[in-house]
């Protein structure tokens, strides 16, 4: 039996000329170590570097579907349903069997998903999760890594099928994008798969701030004052006032109005802002320039120290101008 004939270590011999030197007439495969997706086709070539050949032909387990031309040959695999699938490329070149061999790996993978637990609240803890899918030729495991990137998250990598990462969300990150990015190698080569994303943060009302045309004013004078406040959803907004007559709410009850303040209106404006997630407030306190607290005690202070001042004044003048003495003891 032709050694050259049979598969396995002994045709290595077939590379050898008789006096021991490598042989320049050799085949080749491309691609070489092919990974396909499971149930999909397959086109390979096998070329020759000898111009004189009887021979070149495919050694497989599959019905063989091709073309040949010179120098080449061509396998066509029209529906690959084997996981791990070796075939040979051999040549007859006189007393001379080279042969190529190479192994087709099918896979399945799913691009990854990414979920989040619950709603994602600011200032409360949350886990994203990421997860993937992938199937490779029994009994190995697939070879997978994850990596978790975006959204304002520290970077997190990790070997396996799900990848989990717990973190405090904050408002700022609402809308920001994450990325899941899946690598699987199989048969010596990397596949890439990737989804994303949007984080969606819930907030409490924050920043709530209050502010006012003027802080004292006197009647007549025209007052507004208004309210801002960010969280998600937007918040509601209601005030809490002084008075409770005369006053004008706009822009969605953001901004009060007095067209003619008096001095009811004077007191502390609050402002509180609700949303499904908590309550914001601020406030800001506005004087009437009429008010005791303002003016009555100066004014009252300064009239009593001028009647003091005038009937000492008063005395004085009468002893000078009339000669007034204090009667004697």
């Amino acid at each position: 039996m032709d050694p050259c004939r049979s598969w396995g270590a002994l045709a290595l011999l077939c590379l050898l000329l008789p006096g021991g030197h490598l042989d320049p007439c050799r085949v080749s495969i491309a691609p070489r170590d092919p990974v396909v997706e499971f149930g999909a086709s397959l086109l390979l070539n096998c070329t020759s570097s000898c111009r004189n050949s009887s021979r070149l032909d495919w050694e497989v387990s599959v019905t063989k579907v091709g073309t040949r031309g010179p120098g080449w040959v061509s396998l066509s695999i029209p529906n690959v349903t084997d996981w791990r699938l070796k075939l040979y490329c051999y040549g007859i070149f006189g007393d001379h069997r080279p042969i190529a061999a190479t192994t087709i790996y099918a896979y399945r993978f799913s691009p990854p998903q990414i979920y989040l637990e619950g709603d994602t609240v600011a200032g409360k803890e949350t886990r994203v999760t990421c997860d993937v899918s992938a199937r490779v030729a029994p009994p190995d495991p697939p070879d997978l890594r994850l990596t978790l990137t975006g959204g304002g998250l520290p970077p997190s990598t990790q070997r396996g099928s799900r990848l989990g990462l717990v973190f405090t969300a904050r408002p700022e990150q609402h809308g920001r994008e994450v990325t899941c990015e899946a690598t699987l190698r199989l048969g010596g080569r990397t596949l890439n798969a990737s989804t994303a994303a949007t984080l969606w943060v819930w907030a409490a009302p924050h920043h709530v701030r209050v502010q006012a045309s003027r802080t004292v004013f006197a009647a007549g004078d025209n007052l507004t004052v208004t309210c801002q406040a960010e969280g998600n959803p937007p918040p509601r907004l209601r005030w809490e006032l002084p008075a409770r007559s005369d006053w004008e709410l706009r822009d969605d009850g953001a901004t009060v109005t007095l067209p003619a303040a008096r001095r009811v209106h004077g007191g502390t404006y609050r402002c509180l802002a609700q949303n499904h997630y908590g309550t914001g407030a601020a406030s800001v306190d506005i004087l009437f320039q009429g008010s005791s607290r303002s003016l009555l005690i100066p004014v009252a202070v300064t009239l009593a120290v001028v009647t003091v001042l005038a009937a000492v004044a008063g005395s004085w003048w009468l002893y000078r101008a009339r000669g007034w003495k204090p009667m004697p003891d």
